[in-house]
């Protein structure tokens, strides 16, 4: 059927966004709206094959926007963002995305215990052998990000960081394609990185209270599938004064309430819930949930029992769309899932640990 809106305004943000993908003129972590490469060219094609890396399936262009030059469409679709901009970011119509000092449940809270933020020896800065502080950068400022952005003012880790949870006193799990048996022994694992009001991140860690990782004891990595993606890393002694992570038996179902805690861009906890979810696979299961970059590891939590169901592994890959000034976290107004490993993928082995 014909597309019968006549001008690229009738189009949405999102369908004009993912024309410009299509076209190799949008990616994520580069300069945004330049086209001095036109299609056809070497300098094109190199661009269209770094969107063939960050999209498995890169979205085909759309025939109604094809009499629309690239730089007409950019130019309406930085128009069309900045006129939008005096709404808060919402990725999904119900979701949430809070510190933890916002949450009121205390069992969640205590799901928030067993989550850890996973970085490199060298992101810490050890002070007289006590404490370590994390290094950090300003969340706003690193990104560049638009004054209508949620946790704008907040501190972000300067190094790699990502997320995983404790599921025995010296056994985290976390996402296969962030460990490997060359940086295991690198791994810091940290407890309690968050907010404790809205100015205060916890950064500064006592050295008894950083673990490190000693080995992989299983690993099981699916790159670029939706596969399972998870690994089971021993640390260097028991954690004490957390909460391990009670593991879910039952069958996981569509619409099944959830939510997830981690530590996304590297930026203090967060719980983001309100989703629900979808179909549901032999080793995974998808769900709309509210991520970004470093979300991968996880865990993903039933919002009735507070058990642990499963764990993010793999996202958008794109968290931010740039609007002419700044850029804004990328807004889903479609129905789009992001795969989970399904706990019984390892839960049978720490049970034999």
């Amino acid at each position: 059927m014909t597309d019968q809106r006549e001008s690229p305004l009738e189009f949405s943000i999102e369908e004009l966004d993912r024309e410009l993908i299509a076209r190799g003129a949008q990616t994520p972590g580069k300069k945004q709206f330049k086209f001095k490469d036109r299609e056809g060219t070497p300098q094109r094609n190199a661009v269209m094959t770094g969107v063939q890396e960050l999209y498995e399936t890169p979205p085909p262009p759309n025939e109604a926007l094809a009499h629309i030059s690239t730089w007409d469409l950019a130019k309406i679709l930085i128009f069309k963002t900045q006129s939008t901009m005096d709404f808060t970011r919402i990725a999904w119509a119900d979701d949430l995305m809070m510190d933890s000092y916002e949450i009121m449940d205390e069992r969640i809270d205590r799901n928030g215990d067993c989550t850890a933020a996973i970085c490199m020896k060298d992101s810490l800065i050890d002070v007289n052998n006590e404490f370590s502080t994390l290094k950090v950068k300003n969340y706003g400022e690193t990104f560049n990000l638009c004054d209508i952005e949620s946790f704008r003012h907040q501190p972000v880790a300067a190094g790699f960081m990502f997320t995983g949870f404790l599921v025995k006193e010296d056994i985290i799990v976390t996402a296969a394609h962030c460990v490997s048996e060359k940086n295991v022994k690198d791994l810091r694992i940290l407890f309690g990185y968050k907010m404790v009001d809205s100015v205060t991140p916890v950064t500064r860690f006592p050295n008894d209270n950083i673990y490190q990782g000693v080995k992989i004891i299983r690993r099981v990595h699916n790159p670029g599938g939706n596969g399972p993606d998870w690994a089971l890393v021993k640390l260097d002694r028991k954690v004490v004064g957390q909460t391990v992570a009670r593991l879910s038996t039952k069958e996981i179902s569509c619409d099944q309430a959830i939510y997830v805690i981690g530590h996304p861009l590297g930026l203090p906890m967060k719980y983001a819930g309100g989703v629900y979810v979808g179909d549901v696979h032999e080793t995974c299961f998808m769900a709309n949930l509210n991520i970004y970059s470093g979300n991968s590891g996880a865990p993903v939590f039933d919002l009735n029992t507070n058990e642990f169901i499963g764990m993010v592994v793999r996202g958008d890959k794109r968290d931010f769309r740039w609007t002419g000034n700044c850029w804004i976290s990328v807004e889903y107004l479609e129905d789009k899932k992001s795969p989970c490993t399904r706990v019984s993928e390892f839960i049978d082995i720490i049970r034999e640990l």
